[in-house]
């Protein structure tokens, strides 16, 4: 197991999906989920790697996973909002509600991308 920051491994993660080498991505988004499995960018790497490689029941679940997370972030980000004195679903002083309303919509587009509609 590599010694790099997680960040550090994620990074090197998305350079070998990007450059093709999709089974080397796929063992260290798996490494990265095994220490860290609420990951959600690594979730997301996994599933456009094994969707790269054609496994699309595969990369559904991880999708799947990533969505779950994702919501659950941004739901934990609007209720730190309200609790805040913030009233809206995009107001807070930070990028966090932006970066998982984006993420949300994502995931939803690759898992139609495999095959599977949202129900919302």
């Amino acid at each position: 197991m590599s010694k790099l920051h997680s960040s550090e491994r994620i990074g090197e993660a998305w350079r070998m999906h990007r450059d093709g080498n999709n089974d080397q991505a796929i063992n260290i988004f798996k490494e990265i989920i095994q220490t860290a499995p609420d990951n959600v960018d690594a979730h997301y790497g996994l599933g456009l790697s094994y969707k790269a490689m054609g496994d699309m029941a595969s990369a559904a679940d991880e999708f799947q996973k990533a969505l779950d997370l994702s919501e659950k972030a941004l739901s934990a980000v609007q209720t730190t909002s309200g609790v805040e004195g913030h009233h809206g679903t995009n107001d807070l002083d930070t990028s966090e509600d932006d970066r998982f309303m984006m993420l949300t919509r994502m995931l939803k587009q690759r898992l139609e991308d495999v095959g599977v509609t949202s129900e919302s």
